[in-house]
Order: structure tokens, then sequence, then C-alpha cells
């Protein structure tokens, strides 16, 4: 402890460069401990350009992110200092106003350090966070929280930076030492390896949404360039990760000249372990996170992995919907993503038809056999966390609806357009400085298809169900039907959200009553559904707690059969005729 005093002290007596009237500056040292593995990451932040006056706050961070627990309440040794010496800060529990951060959502109930005097001059913090995640998982939720897995640590900003409030943008610097940390780290973070400087300024929510990794760790190109792709991973993937760190470098250059991207800014991949929900991942600032899992085990297949990360790669570069906040909006993002994942490997020849025929037709199987398939729009925020099946609307709908843009706009234009102009043409707006709402695109749609259109996604988002037709995907693929099985949990699915998961409207006749479940059973583990739910040979694996006695149980969570839609190959078309 004496030597992270010591080096706090010393960076309170290095004065920051001098910054314009409106200029907010961040210099953020991030410096990762321990021998073995990392134990602990001690957080330095300098600030020029911002303060507060007694009473007021200074520092805020959510509670939580994405259903993920932040350090808030985990934190040590705090302190702050500025021109006039120590800080004196207060903290208090406050709501506030959810918003959408790209691919996920900030705000809500937070924690706010309160000044207890007024600021003068540069204002430099320091804490201490544990470097794995002290909190038990709450269930299914984006890889943020930390993890110290293979010897190193890692998480999204969402969960330990402390920043001030207000939207003010601030010219950033991230730095590592490594001084403490075991022998051969390195520290990378989505700006890039070691010391980095944001080419432009960062908004709290962009500072936010990087990721950082620091340790022992792999990459890939051995050295991260300062500009375009690179790639770093924690632990050992149970695949050659540097093969498939390759393969998406090659689709990241197709996606910049897709978006017309000249000069790609930094874009980082990180790889770690997840023994949750393995396999999945979310999209950061000019980066994102995937995750793998145990060998033969969920997540441990690089061609599955492949979709996730194209799937996140894209959120990167595609536009977002600025209003409604939160998860009101996720049909836009995630359904466009969902969409374009297997369409632009194809189009780019980095993934076999059969491959693409793969990956739609388990989206349309999730889809069409939930039970929730036309819940609206306006309850998925609400629900979205409590039920896997709507949980995966956003991505299974919205892929589906946006299929039938597709086929809608080539028919109106002849063939000579289709959903990639109008995704540009969003992208558009957004550089432009327009704010992107539902409206926005209901426009779009008006223009370029006609009033039917526009009346179709109003339906949409009210919960109708888009069925494509047998051109949506190209001319190698039709549309066919086949017998699937829904998903059943078989209990209320609000029970694997809850801290403490205790069954609860148990489902007579249903396969887990079958299995030997009962109201009452404390379901002592978390469990993934989202990839369970579209696998209808996948089986679900509790951990009960009955009385004294602890043991396994598991059964196939499906219910009634329905006719489902699919697609299948055309016979006589190659595979260089079915990229549309």
């Amino acid at each position: 402890m004496n030597r992270t005093l010591k080096a706090f002290t010393l960076l309170a007596l290095v004065p920051l460069q001098p910054a314009l009237a409106a200029e907010r500056t961040l210099a953020l040292t991030l410096a990762p401990e321990g021998r073995a593995q990392v134990e602990t990451l001690i957080v330095s932040m300098a600030f020029g350009g911002v303060g507060a006056k007694a009473g007021e706050p200074l520092l805020q961070l959510p509670l939580v992110a994405s259903n993920v627990d932040t350090v808030a309440t985990t934190l040590t040794g705090l302190e702050a200092r500025d021109d006039l010496g120590p800080l004196p800060l207060s903290a208090r529990n406050i709501d506030l106003p959810e918003e959408n951060a790209r691919d996920a959502v900030a705000g809500g109930p937070s924690r706010q350090w309160l000044a207890g005097r007024g600021t003068q001059g540069a204002i430099h913090v320091r804490y201490a966070v544990p470097a794995h995640a002290t909190l038990p998982p709450r269930g299914p939720a984006p890889p943020f929280a930390f993890s110290n897995d293979g010897g190193a640590t890692s998480a999204a900003g969402h969960v330990f930076l402390l920043l001030p409030p207000g939207a003010g943008r601030y010219r950033a610097t991230i730095d590592w030492d490594l001084s403490a940390a075991p022998a051969g780290s390195r520290g990378i973070s989505s700006l890039g390896e070691g010391r980095v400087q944001s080419s432009e300024p960062l908004s709290p929510s962009e500072l936010r949404m990087g990721f950082y990794m620091g340790g022992p760790i792999g990459a890939w190109p051995a050295t991260p360039p300062r500009s375009g792709f690179f790639s770093a991973w924690q632990g050992s993937p149970p695949f050659d990760a540097e093969e498939l760190m390759q393969w998406t470098g090659r689709l990241h250059a197709h996606y910049a000249r897709f978006f017309r991207q000249a000069e790609p800014p930094p874009y980082g991949v990180f790889l770690r372990y997840n023994p949750v929900n393995a396999g999945g991942g979310v999209g950061l600032h000019h980066s994102f996170v995937t995750t793998f899992g145990k060998p033969g085990g969920q997540g441990s297949d690089p061609q599955e992995l492949k979709f996730t990360l194209a799937h996140e790669m894209f959120h990167t570069f595609q536009p977002f919907l600025d209003e409604p906040g939160g998860l009101a909006s996720s049909w836009f993002g995630e359904g466009l993503a969902t969409f374009y994942q297997s369409r632009l490997p194809l189009k780019f020849g980095m993934v076999t038809p059969d491959d693409f025929l793969a990956d739609i037709n388990s989206t349309a199987g999730r889809y069409y056999t939930s039970v929730m398939a036309r819940v609206p729009n306006s309850e998925i925020a609400s629900r979205f966390w409590a039920d896997t099946r709507i949980r995966t609307l956003p991505y299974d709908r919205g892929m589906l609806y946006f299929a039938t843009v597709e086929e809608a706009v080539r028919a109106a234009s002849g063939g000579k357009r289709s959903l990639d102009d109008l995704t540009l043409e969003m992208l558009a707006q957004h550089h432009s400085g327009a704010k992107l709402t539902p409206d926005s695109w209901e426009a779009l749609l008006r223009r370029e298809v006609g009033e039917a259109e526009a009346l179709r996604f109003r339906a949409f988002l009210q919960g109708e169900m888009p069925i494509p037709g047998h051109a949506a995907f190209g001319p190698c693929f039709r549309r066919t039907t086949k017998p699937l099985r829904r998903y059943e949990l078989g209990f209320d699915s609000a029970v694997l959200a809850e801290p403490s998961r205790i069954v609860r409207g148990l489902v007579p006749g249903s396969a887990a009553a079958r299995a030997g479940l009962r109201d009452g059973d404390e379901i002592v583990a978390p469990v993934p559904q989202d990839a369970i739910q579209g696998d209808q040979q996948a089986r679900l694996h509790l951990q009960i707690r009955r009385a004294e006695r602890s043991f396994p149980l598991s059964y196939l969570p499906r219910g009634e059969t329905v006719e489902a839609i699919q697609w299948e190959r055309v016979p006589g078309f190659s595979g260089t005729d079915c990229a549309l």
C-alpha cells in the first residue's frame, strides 16, 4: 500500500499540459499488481478543465451496467487532490436517466462522489479495485466485469471508470504502469498498446466503452499497430487464437471498405474466458470483446465464434438510434448486426453458403418457435434481463425484419438498391450531426419504398411477425418449413435473473418437472440460456440445493412442436452465385 500511495503523491505533483478554456483533459494510468497473477488494479486519473463546488458531484459510476455489478461498492482507497491539496469526498446513491451508449445502456441507479469543498485547478484521483469480479454474476450479461483468468486482468470501462458528470469530451491519454505486474506483462486498451493518446476528444460514454487488458497476454499482430486492426487475449483459448484473429483482421479490412473508411482508426478485438455464457460478446468503442469456453463446450468452436466476431465488429461501424434511450432501440442496432453478421462474410467470400444457411436458420428457428415472438417492442426493455425469449427478440425479430426490408428495396429498385444503401444513409445522417430516431428510419422507408413499408414498420414495432419471402436471402436459398420444438424452461424465467435463484412457478408436466425439479429448489450457479434456446438438442444443466443436499439436474427444455420457417439451398447454384 505504501508503494501506491507514494506513486499517487508523485502523480499529484506532475502538472497537466495547459488546456483550452472549454477543453477537458484526462490522463488515465492503470497499474496491475501481483506476482503469479494480477490481483489488484490501481487506477490513477488526472483531470483538467473540470471542477465542482462544495456539495456538488465530482465523480460518478453506475451501480449496475447492463446487468453487471460495477466496482462502485467494492473499490478501496479512493483519494482525490487538487491544487489546494487533499480533496474530501462523500458518496451518495442516485437514480439517473438511462441513455443509449451504442451497444450498452448508461445511467440508472448510480453512485456519485461529492466534493467536500470547491475544487481548484487540476484534479487527481486514485483508487484500487480487485482484478476479478468480487460480486456474484447476476445472470446473462455482456463480458464487462473484471476477470483475472490466465494471470492477467481485463474489464470494460463501464464497470470501473469514475468520471465527472456531464457530457463534456476529453483529450484522453491512456498509460500503463507494469512495474508491479507479473513478469512478461503488457497493457493493451481499445486505443492500442502502452501509452496512447486518443486521436479525437472522447465522451464519458466512449471512455467507459473502452476495454482494458493487462498482464501476461497474447496479441496479434505481435506488436499492435497505431492504426487499424489489432487483437489481444488472456488465458488459453481451446483453439488457435492467432489464426482466428487473422481471419477477423481480414474481415475488418472488408468492413472498413464497405463503410468507406479510407484510414481506419485503431480497432481492437479482445478474447477471454467466460465460465457462464461463453461464445457471446459485446461491441465497444473502437473495439469489442468476445469470450471462449472450455474445450468441447459452448464457445470452443472457432467457426461459430466467427459469427460472434462478425456481429460485434459490425457494431463499431454501424449507425445507432439516439432515441428512445436504452433497450427500446435495440431492435435497430442488434437487428442490423445480426442481419449483416453472415451476409457480409458471405459477400466477401469468408464463409461458405452452408455456413450462412446454418446461421440464418439458427436465428429463424429460435424466433419462429418462441411463444414470445409477438411481444411488442415497447415491452422489451422492462423484460429484457428476466426472460431469454424476450432478450433474443431484438436480434432475431430484428434480423428477419431487415430481411423483409432488403427484399422490398431490391424489388422497388429493380435490384439497383438494397438495405446497404439505407444503412449507409442512416450513417451519413449521424455523421452530419442529425439525431437518429425511429422517425428517421420511417422517413427513409417512405422515401425509398413507399407508405406501405412505413406502415409495415409500425406493425413490426407492435409485434407483428416478419416473414421474409423466398428471395430475401438471395438466389441460393428458398423458404421452407421444418417441425421444431418450442423452448420451455419449465418455471418462471425471472428466477434466473435474480441474485437468489429460488425456483417458483414450476409448470406441471414440463420437462423440468419430469426431471425432478421442485418449487423452492435453489439454483446455485448462473445459467446461460440464449444459445441453448436456439439449439434443439441442447440440455439445460442446473446445480440444485434442496435442504441440506446439493446435486446436478439436467433436462431438454422443450415443449410443443410447431412448423417453423427455415431456408434451404436451391439446387444448381454454386457458392460464387450465392452472395447478394
